[in-house]
């Protein structure tokens, strides 16, 4: 199909191409053969008379007129997923075939997506999920409409698209076990002499809510053990004189089949409030309003944090 004089499938090249800055791996995100997206690559140059990607080096650099497509070309094939995804407002979801996408932390992904898409996957066998984790760039995910879903802090949650919270958890430590200094409870003092295992996540090595509110308190802890996911804590605390700092649902679910206790953190850390995201162009598309339903649902039922 063309609208003045322009192929219409060509726009989805040029998304892919803007988007990876590279033949090959937008012919990929496609599914074209390489050749295929050249020849894309020359008409999208022909019809706008533009270099569009220019290479420098090894990597391809998009011009200032490309860079001034990239979001219109982003937003006009959102509009059209959304156009064409509206179904009628009586969904047979034993028939319905999609493929969502979601980012979320591996605490997420442990601790509340497992129970949901059990909900889901009962009553929607043919919906397949793509469970992602965190990277720099997850709030791109979700501007660009790469994944459907983000699940994530109301610290960091942007501001651009809707978003509710799911469900809130506390903060509280775990130790070894056979860790006989610690008794029931965990002073301040207690805490602050201890050695750490702390979280970082991603190549930038951001700093997890716990370490950021005490850095925000001042309050220096000795962090012996660096780890990129909440997961990995526990690991590094059993056998050792360490203390973990993790929320208290995952903690609780380690210290079912590892030698841990869990005690309340002696840090007055604010509640993580985990928020669902999503883009607004998905807003009225029937099929993702049903599964944030169920994510609603999933969230209403998980019991208050205890220590």
């Amino acid at each position: 199909m063309r609208l003045n004089k322009f192929d219409l499938n060509n726009l989805v090249c040029l998304d892919a191409l803007l988007a990876e800055r590279s033949i090959t791996r937008a012919a990929e995100r496609l599914f074209l053969s390489r050749p295929a997206m050249s020849n894309a690559l020359a008409r999208l140059r022909e019809y706008f008379n533009d270099e569009l990607l220019v290479q420098v080096g090894k990597a391809m650099v998009p011009t200032p007129f490309a860079l001034s497509l990239q979001q219109p070309t982003r937003d006009l094939l959102l509009r059209m997923q959304a156009i064409t995804s509206t179904l009628p407002s009586h969904i047979e979801l034993a028939t319905v075939s999609r493929k969502i996408s979601i980012t979320c932390s591996d605490y997420v992904a442990a601790v509340f997506v497992p129970t949901v898409l059990l909900q889901i996957c009962a009553q929607a066998p043919n919906i397949t999920f793509d469970i992602r984790p965190f990277s720099s760039r997850f709030l791109d995910e979700i501007d660009s409409g790469e994944v459907d879903f983000l699940i994530t802090s109301d610290t960091v949650t942007g501001d651009t698209h809707p978003a509710e919270l799911l469900f809130k958890d506390s903060f509280s430590c775990v130790v070894w076990a056979g860790n006989g200094t610690v008794g029931d409870t965990l002073s301040l003092d207690e805490f602050m002499s201890f050695g750490h295992v702390g979280t970082r996540w991603d190549i930038g090595r951001v700093n997890a809510l716990d370490e950021e509110y005490l850095s925000s308190r001042h309050m220096q802890r000795r962090v012996e053990v660096w780890v990129s996911a909440f997961s990995q804590v526990p690991q590094f605390v059993v056998g050792t004189q360490r203390v973990g700092t993790m929320q208290t649902r995952l903690a609780h679910a380690f210290a079912a089949y590892l030698p841990l206790r869990v005690v309340s953190s002696p840090v007055p850390i604010p509640y993580l409030n985990e928020m669902l995201q999503w883009h607004h162009y998905q807003e009225s598309d029937p099929v993702l309003a049903w599964v944030r339903g169920q994510f609603r649902l999933a969230g209403a039922m998980l019991s208050e944090p205890r220590a």
